[in-house]
């Protein structure tokens, strides 16, 4: 019996202005894979990601969240989806325990995902800091509350936009153990992040984007060659399928 794509996206095309950011961009991403989104400034990775958390709206193609549309059916999509954004944002006038009660209120997680938000917050080095208000973090630390509310619920994908941008090095090294953890679970990862070395020694597989380009995927040798000297130009690889 087949297992269902965590993630699928079929043929999808964005385009800003009448200029193409994406062009038929297809993959798949399943239980405990860890693909990285490649690309130069301007290769369209944040319209990506945000194409696949539903907050824009694509051209043309096909998106499935764990079989959901996230634009027909957002909640099912939302509830297996765990997102991170580049710039997180956080209502500055509550408080870190405010700001995450909040999200567990809205997921209605009750008293396990209260619990699973003091792990988590102990987690990062985060316990303690409850009552300080959002508007005063430091970046790093309002990062890892967004982490904290992108985790809560457990989904089954987890999307990642420069998540780890900020953190300290501890930080860093117990979020990753986390990440292997949930995958080990059959959780997917999809990540964008500007530590090439990191992507290289953590995830399955890239996605190369190139502005106004069609995807190439990085599997297999083309991925060992890249991994072996990460870089943002692309060589050796397959269109995506």
């Amino acid at each position: 019996m087949s297992v269902q794509p965590t993630l699928a996206v079929r043929a999808l095309s964005k385009t800003y202005r009448r200029r193409p950011v994406l062009r038929d961009v297809s993959f798949e991403l399943r239980p405990g894979d860890a693909v990285a989104i490649l690309g130069p400034n301007g290769a369209g990775k944040s319209t990506l990601l945000g194409c696949i958390t539903g907050e824009r709206l694509p051209d043309g193609g096909e998106i499935r969240v764990c079989g959901a549309d996230p634009f027909s059916d957002p909640s099912t999509a939302a509830r297996c989806m765990g997102f991170v954004p580049e710039q997180p944002f956080l209502y500055g006038e509550l408080t870190v325990g405010e700001m995450i009660g909040f999200v567990v209120e809205a997921r209605r997680l009750g008293a396990e995902g209260r619990e699973e938000a003091e792990r988590l917050l102990a987690l990062l080095d985060m316990a303690g800091t409850q009552a300080l208000l959002c508007r005063e973090l430091s970046q790093g630390m309002g990062r890892k509350v967004a982490i904290v509310a992108g985790l809560l619920h457990r989904p089954r994908l987890l999307v990642l936009d420069e998540a780890f941008n900020g953190l300290d090095r501890t930080s860093v090294e117990r979020l990753t153990a986390e990440l292997d953890a949930r995958r080990a679970d059959g959780a997917g990862v999809l990540l964008s992040s500007h530590d090439l070395d990191f992507l290289a020694s953590w995830c399955d597989r890239g996605l190369a984007l190139a502005p106004g380009a069609g995807a190439r995927t990085l599997a297999g040798q083309a991925w060992d060659r890249w991994r072996a000297s990460p870089a943002l130009r692309f060589e050796g690889s397959t269109r995506s399928s």
